[in-house]
């Protein structure tokens, strides 16, 4: 079921190489698409399974067999390279990977003696003969559904439609189930095997039914066909033959590996697994090479990640060990020392960095929480939970700082741990909307920091007062709280780049009093900070300080420069709130300049940009919920209900991901907003999962060309990847 590309690339490997091996996990279909390449092979073709050979000692002797060859000698190696060497063909050797050696040596004496040969190899180890051409073989890819729609390539689920018919006849992927079948491939890492045997149970249970008993998987999918190899008839088996053929040593490595969720770097793995460098490093390319790790590109660093059934049959053997407890508090601890690094370099130069590599070890981190949270007195989880404060309260993840933090609270914690978590969760609390609970937090943490007599600390918290001050419409005490904690920051020896002067906060506070002048003093002030320094998030605010001080000010065009300036750079943090905030001035600009269909198109992306967070509509806050009721209220009335409904339904669509929304706001209502023509038809190529080699067919344009024009792209709307550009087509279709 498609691997169409795959099949192609292996023709054109093979018509420039003479040894070409598919690499990959069990199950992926290596197999397969090398059954499919030798049927439609132009010259003679000998397929050669060597599953059930289990003595290397006889390869030589199989191999003569399928060819031909009877009555060889004891030593058949040098009859099978004589019989080749004037033969134009092609040499099938299906799984190798339990006989490497002999293997690479077998097909290196072919290649030298015959050159007319070219040998196509599967092995979830590579054969490591000189001139070989590695194509791995990846999980079939699974789609995403935005909008009831599947976006992105769906080969999984057109393979789990398939056998799903074969299993209950009458089966079809309809809007109401792809969601379930989504998340079943997903679960099964898009294993064409896992699915095959997955689809089986649609016999006797529901789609719904099936998703439930997916994660345990070893002994759900242990029923496959008997025609089958025995390494391929249940899930159990194809991971056993794998785990066999590698050392002790990579065994217990690949156990130890499983406490990592969503991939590590090769610094994490020598720490949390306690093996030296090089020696893990040859460890680690050892398990690369047979299929059990996954090296992912795009990095700077090298990240390695297992496929979930892998980590799952790894986790299993560890805890079989009786070392499952010890290696999940090793990976804790090493998660504890991460958040500490890098909330000392937070409001300095390098945040985007940091906020991509807490991205990438999000899974992780949740994973390292749970354990430390857990794990004696918890303490190691309670300090991660609160050095993540940029994490939780700058990204857009409210709630689930907010969940994590409402435990850490629960525990027996020091003081100066206690007022951290009072504050970030005050925080956390407030953009959720509960700004009574917020308040009583970081009043509680100020007077605690007050007690304590550290001016960090009262920064800290004078910083999360003010906010559930100016959340709540208390301006008076929010510029008082904003104003002290300046003071503080001032005061503290040596803050580095672990605080900052909230001057931002202070300018938006002064624009909620309507006073524009010293909201624009107090903006300028914050960008002076952040600039030689290179800090980004507290400035993307001084910049809506800005915007709203120039509005104030009556000077619209500067106004709309600043808040693109802040949209920009929330954007970049998936900043959901401070995105919403910038988009209300958007949305009141519009009314004013009479463009209603656009102001309540704004309003629809806030609605639905904001249903992200949780909790309630603009955290129930003064200074934005009163003005978005009172914009909407008044196009209501001037665009009657219809035709506002209809406005505001096209905002909701624009504003399924934070990316597609803020290309909306910024490039207005025209569809292609910021592309030219061609720019469009590439965008809507690339969201039907097309490559550059294949948009450039489509359009009649060089390869290169399609790439320039994907970078534009990529510029223009300000993403990162081809992802985010499907997601922002599918949101405007």
């Amino acid at each position: 079921m498609g691997r169409q590309a795959e099949v192609d690339q292996v023709r054109r490997q093979l018509a420039v190489s003479r040894l070409v091996t598919l690499t990959g996990p069990g199950g992926a279909g290596k197999t397969r698409i090398a059954t499919r390449v030798a049927q439609d092979h132009d010259d003679e073709v000998r397929f050669i399974a060597l599953d059930s050979l289990r003595d290397p000692g006889l390869l030589a002797q199989t191999v003569a067999a399928e060819l031909g060859l009877r009555d060889v000698p004891d030593e058949p190696t040098s009859r099978v390279v004589d019989f080749l060497s004037d033969k134009p063909w092609l040499l099938v050797l299906d799984n190798c990977e339990h006989m490497v050696r002999a293997c690479g040596t077998l097909v290196g004496e072919i290649l030298d003696a015959a050159p007319d040969v070219r040998i196509l190899a599967t092995s979830r180890h590579v054969l490591g003969v000189g001139g070989e051409q590695l194509l791995p073989v990846n999980p079939l890819p699974v789609p995403q559904v935005h909008n009831g729609k599947l976006v992105g390539d769906s080969d999984a689920v057109t393979l789990f439609a398939d056998r799903a018919a074969a299993a209950a006849p009458g089966f079809q992927v309809t809007a109401d189930n792809q969601e379930t079948i989504v998340k079943i491939c997903q679960r099964l890492d898009g294993m064409p095997l896992a699915i095959e045997l997955a689809v089986v149970w649609l016999r006797v249970l529901s789609l719904n039914e099936l998703l439930a008993n997916i994660d345990d998987r070893f002994r759900l999918l242990s029923r496959g066909e008997q025609t089958k190899p025995a390494r391929h008839q249940t899930l159990a088996a194809t991971v056993d033959w794998s785990y066999e053929l590698c050392s002790a040593e990579e065994q217990a490595l690949w156990a130890r590996l499983s406490v990592f969720d969503g991939g590590f770097t090769l610094a994490a793995a020598e720490s949390v697994c306690d093996v030296e460098r090089f020696e893990i490093l040859s460890l680690i390319a050892s398990l690369v090479d047979k299929s059990v790790l996954i090296r992912d590109d795009g990095h700077d660093v090298a990240r390695y990640r297992m496929l979930e059934t892998i980590r799952q049959y790894g986790t299993e053997r560890l805890e079989q060990s009786g070392q499952l407890a010890e290696f999940r508090v090793r990976h804790s601890r090493y998660f504890h020392d991460f958040g500490r690094a890098l909330a000392a370099e937070w409001f300095g130069h390098r945040q985007f960095e940091l906020v991509a590599m807490t991205r990438r070890e999000h899974a992780n981190i949740r994973s390292a929480l749970e354990c430390g949270l857990t794990e004696g007195d918890g303490l190691t989880g309670a300090w991660l939970a609160v050095n993540l404060h940029f994490y939780w309260l700058n990204c857009g993840f409210f709630g689930e700082g907010r969940r994590w933090l409402d435990r850490v609270l629960k525990l027996d914690l020091p003081d100066e741990l206690r007022v951290h978590a009072l504050a970030v969760n005050a925080y956390a609390t407030t953009g959720l909307g509960e700004g009574h609970a917020a308040i009583h937090m970081g009043q509680d943490a100020v007077d605690l920091a007050r007690k304590l007599g550290d001016d960090e600390l009262l920064w800290l918290s004078l910083y999360a007062r003010g906010t559930t001050a100016l959340v709540t419409g208390d301006y008076q005490t929010a510029d008082a709280c904003y104003g002290e904690a300046i003071e503080c920051y001032n005061r503290v020896p040596d803050p580095g780049a672990r605080l900052f002067p909230p001057y931002a906060a202070r300018g938006m506070t002064a624009a909620f009093c309507l006073d524009g002048q010293r909201a624009l003093e107090f903006g300028q002030h914050g960008i002076q900070f952040s600039a030689p320094r290179g800090e980004l998030w507290a400035r993307a605010y001084a910049h809506y300080a800005l915007a709203m001080a120039k509005w104030l000010l009556g000077d619209l065009e500067a106004c709309l420069r600043e808040a693109a300036e802040s949209i920009q750079l929330h954007l970049r943090f998936n900043d959901l709130s401070g995105f919403v905030m910038v988009a209300e001035v958007l949305a009141a600009i519009a009314l004013g300049k009479q463009e209603n269909e656009h102001a309540a198109a704004i309003l629809g992306v806030v609605e639905r940009v904001w249903s992200e967070i949780g909790g309630s509509l603009l955290a129930d806050s003064k200074p934005w919920l009163e003005p978005h009721k009172a914009c909407a209220a008044q196009l209501r009335q001037i665009m009657g209900e219809d035709r506002y409904t209809e406005a505001f339904a096209v905002g909701t669509a624009n504003g399924s991901s934070l990316a597609s929304a803020a290309a909306y706001v910024l490039s207005g209502r025209d569809r292609s907003g910021p592309l030219t023509k061609r720019e469009q038809q590439v965008a809507d190529l690339i969201a039907q999962g097309d490559t550059n080699k294949e948009i450039a067919g489509k359009l009649s344009i060089s390869r290169r060309t399609a790439e320039v024009h994907v970078d534009h792209i990529l510029r223009k709307l300000r993403f990162a990847s081809r992802s985010q550009i499907a997601a922002w087509v599918a949101a405007r279709d």
